[in-house]
């Protein structure tokens, strides 16, 4: 049996893999700030030429010229990383307030395990207005038009529906993770929360781990896929609403800022918000993303503890 059961599991790994990269591919490629009139899917090799044009690159503000410019990330010693201030510089995250003004709210949904919460930090740090979440905006009124997002995981069952409302919003932003991360993700979440643990303290234990996946692993699967599957629809006639915000994108050393500048360009263009400016935007999304990311640690801030092994093939 374990046998057998260890080589289901291989195979639904090597399955996993495949379907993410193209599924990610289609929707990075397809979430275009302009209609998508070809009616052609994207294809990996268009999604990995589309990564080749940043991949070795941030992004810093050029005071003389105003404007962002690339820097090599090969030129970036160890020292630079470790002294933050160095190189995104010094700056202080604004106490996010609820708007006095209306605001056209957008929907913020992400698969739980996927850094719905680290998003959440970045996009408040980014605007200095508060977020809510699907279950309370559904249930209190003062909120609406109000917030600058709603962070929900809907369709999956740890969300809840808001298409009632979906006169009050913009759009969204979609962030979207690998599934082979995300899942053992989403399965720590659910082992602090059964155990009573602080939230992102700890990793849940292998053995604890495998049994989940093997119990949990195909319909986790079906609900990523159908998660996606539902917010692509949703914009699928106007792309300009959707900003596809890939988490791997946004927790890299190289490509963090550029992505955040790309999310603080979006915000600024939904009625009621300003952003940051644009030379503040590295900083902000260092000390907001990468303290939250699993695989960095800041000093002052914590990171689960405990094994990160998450095997898909024992």
């Amino acid at each position: 049996m374990n046998g057998r059961r260890r080589a289901v599991s291989l195979a639904a790994a090597i399955g996993l893999s495949c379907f993410a990269g193209i599924a990610i591919s289609n929707l990075y490629t397809s979430s275009s700030h302009e209609p998508n009139n070809n009616n052609q899917a994207p294809t990996l090799r268009s999604y990995r030429r589309a990564l080749s044009n940043i991949d070795h690159t941030i992004l810093n503000y050029n005071h003389e010229h105003g404007r962002m410019e690339p820097v090599n990330a090969a030129t970036i010693t160890d020292a630079v990383f470790k002294d933050p201030k160095h190189l995104y510089g010094d700056c202080e995250i604004p106490k996010a307030r609820f708007a006095t003004h209306q605001v056209a709210t957008l929907y913020q949904p992400a698969f739980p395990g996927s850094g719905s919460r680290m998003t959440y930090e970045l996009v408040e740090a980014l605007t200095g207005m508060t977020i809510s979440n699907d279950h309370n905006y559904a249930i209190d009124p003062n909120v609406h038009n109000h917030v600058v997002s709603v962070k929900t995981h809907y369709p999956n069952r740890n969300g809840i529906s808001l298409e009632a409302f979906d006169d009050h919003f913009h759009g969204a932003l979609l962030v979207i993770r690998n599934p082979i991360k995300a899942i053992p993700s989403f399965f720590n979440f659910w082992y602090e929360r059964i155990n009573h643990l602080e939230n992102h303290s700890v990793r849940a234990p292998t053995e604890e781990w495998i049994a989940f996946r093997d119990a949990n692993l195909g319909e986790q699967l079906k609900s990523w896929r159908k998660h996606m599957d539902y917010w692509l629809k949703k914009y699928e006639n106007d792309r300009s609403k959707l900003l596809v915000l890939p988490y791997e994108r946004l927790t890299d050393n190289a490509r963090g800022p550029g992505t955040a500048l790309k999310l603080a360009l979006f915000l600024d263009s939904v009625e009621g918000v300003n952003a940051a400016k644009p030379e503040e935007v590295a900083c902000l999304w260092h000390r907001s993303v990468k303290y939250m990311d699993e695989g960095e640690t800041v000093e002052g801030h914590a990171v689960r503890s405990g094994s990160s092994t998450t095997p898909y093939t024992q």
